[in-house]
């Protein structure tokens, strides 16, 4: 008897920016693979109740109103491997309303932007099954923890279409290790020397519905409106005599960084320009002091609140 199950390891996944919003660029197996983690996809269709009065009590059957989809899922922190040479995921920042800065065999750096968002579209296989998602714009939070590979989050919302029963690909991955967190420089307001364990980055953006009657789905795609990016570090506590984080508490805004990697094309360095810290409380890591301090990643020109750079 043939075995029909289906294994939830047995998953691949493709990413390739549209040139046409909402119109398939046809993800190649060769170029377009992304290695992917704890990858969850929800078909969200939306129930429209009946609530008519009757003679009878109970209800009278509902009917299917809106669809979309919303994926999530977690890919690790890695250069191309070449300096100047943007990364796969690159296309997926691109579509969290960040623009791309390439200067050639030197550096790629991602930084928010405020119009004209790119998107792109998604293949997704679980198994035998092949789901595309069009249109897809999301946000995405960065998570670097000591003595572990840095980490982009991502939450995705796309078109609906309905799944198709298709062999798995034979993907092509970036042969580039992804660094460990370790040994790479943390930087607060040029202060060095601080031992901090954690540092998250959400780019935090809102995404809107564009609700549309003429659509098969009542949805024509996905507008990201606004954003409000945070931080979030864990610095051990130390007597305050030559710096205190409280007296910057909503007041002073102070530049953040980490360097992760020590490899040409493999290094990733992220910056917050104006950290606004807004709350800072105790914590403990094995019985040691740290301060869990957390705040806005606050504009300093502008669209320039947080940089991701590959060098």
């Amino acid at each position: 008897m043939t075995n029909t199950r289906m294994l939830t390891r047995r998953s691949v996944m493709f990413v390739k920016t549209e040139t046409t919003y909402d119109t398939d660029p046809t993800p190649v197996e060769g170029t377009n693979a992304i290695l992917a983690l704890d990858v969850d996809i929800k078909e969200v269709r939306e129930k429209v109740e009946r609530p008519v009065q009757q003679k009878f009590l109970g209800i009278r059957p509902s009917v299917l109103g809106s669809q979309n989809v919303e994926i999530t899922f977690k890919i690790e922190l890695q250069g191309e491997g070449n300096a100047g040479t943007p990364p796969r995921q690159g296309t997926l920042l691109l579509a969290c309303a960040m623009d791309e800065t390439v200067v050639s065999s030197t550096s790629v750096t991602y930084e928010p932007v405020s119009s004209s968002h790119s998107s792109c579209t998604i293949y997704l296989y679980k198994d035998g099954r092949r789901n595309i998602i069009t249109g897809c714009r999301g946000s995405v939070k960065l998570i670097a923890e000591a003595g572990k590979i840095g980490i982009l989050e991502f939450t995705m919302r796309g078109r609906y279409a309905a799944p198709t029963a298709t062999a798995l690909p034979a993907p092509t991955y970036e042969t580039t290790i992804p660094p460990v967190c370790k040994g790479g420089a943390f930087t607060f307001d040029s202060k060095t020397t601080l031992c901090v364990g954690l540092l998250e980055v959400d780019l935090a953006n809102v995404l809107a519905n564009r609700m549309c009657l003429s659509d098969s789905n009542a949805i024509a795609g996905f507008e990201i409106t606004d954003r409000n990016p945070s931080a979030t570090i864990n610095p051990e506590s130390q007597v305050e005599t030559s710096y205190t984080f409280r007296a910057d508490q909503l007041t002073t805004q102070r530049q953040i960084s980490q360097v992760i990697g020590g490899t040409a094309g493999n290094i990733i360095t992220v910056t917050v320009p104006k950290f606004n810290i807004e709350s800072i409380e105790y914590g403990d890591n094995e019985g040691v002091l740290i301060e869990q301090i957390t705040g806005e990643c606050a504009i300093n020109s502008g669209d320039d609140e947080i940089a991701i750079a590959y060098t």
